[in-house]
């Protein structure tokens, strides 16, 4: 039985999808220090009041909208796997739409650049680990379910390539823009490399 949601509820949930979306597009521009919560409830044409009522504050507007943005890319990801023909060419595709997510200021400005500053280290991290670390360990299992792998992979390898992942995001993320596309190809071809190395392939 499909569930009914009350009217009251719907609006709820557009004010605050509104107020995330007003944020994003703010921290995208200016940045997570430069960005005030009457920036947003004037962008989101709300008042104060209404943002403070869905939001505890700044910070837990910021990860909220952290989420979202996470989320998008976790969809993109996953549909850049499961469109390709096996999983070697799904990880490179899925690879190549995740360093080009870092380039959007939606996604690496808010993710790598200022997510950090704005959750704190420890909560950025664990943010990353919450997102990350299942996509990437569905990766390696499958890659060593259909013998893809030259070594099965060790309990501590989704770990290592989140932290690769990261810092990749991290570098482009606090790149200027006119660096990205250098850059995104340099990474490229690191990490090829590093896919030749534990594949067959």
């Amino acid at each position: 039985m499909p569930r009914v949601t009350s009217p009251r509820a719907e609006a709820t949930a557009a004010t605050r999808a509104g107020l995330v979306e007003a944020a994003t597009a703010l921290f995208a521009e200016r940045g997570f220090a430069e960005t005030s919560i009457d920036d947003v409830a004037a962008v989101a044409g709300m008042t104060k009041g209404a943002v403070y009522h869905h939001f505890a504050g700044k910070a837990a507007l910021f990860e909220a909208v952290f989420s979202a943005r996470e989320t998008e890319v976790h969809e993109r990801l996953t549909q850049a796997l499961e469109d390709a023909p096996d999983l070697v060419t799904g990880a490179r595709t899925a690879l190549a739409t995740f360093l080009e997510a870092c380039s959007e200021p939606r996604y690496g400005r808010i993710v790598f650049r200022d997510g950090p500053l704005a959750l704190g280290w420890e909560r950025w991290r664990e943010c990353e680990r919450d997102y990350a670390y299942a996509f990437i360990a569905r990766v390696l299992d499958g890659l060593a379910r259909e013998g893809s792998l030259v070594r099965a992979p060790g309990p501590s390898y989704p770990t290592l390539v989140l932290g690769m992942l990261s810092s990749a995001g991290q570098l482009l993320g606090q790149a200027p823009p006119e660096q990205h596309p250098a850059l995104r190809e340099e990474l490229l071809g690191f990490f090829d490399q590093v896919i030749a190395g534990m594949t067959r392939t």
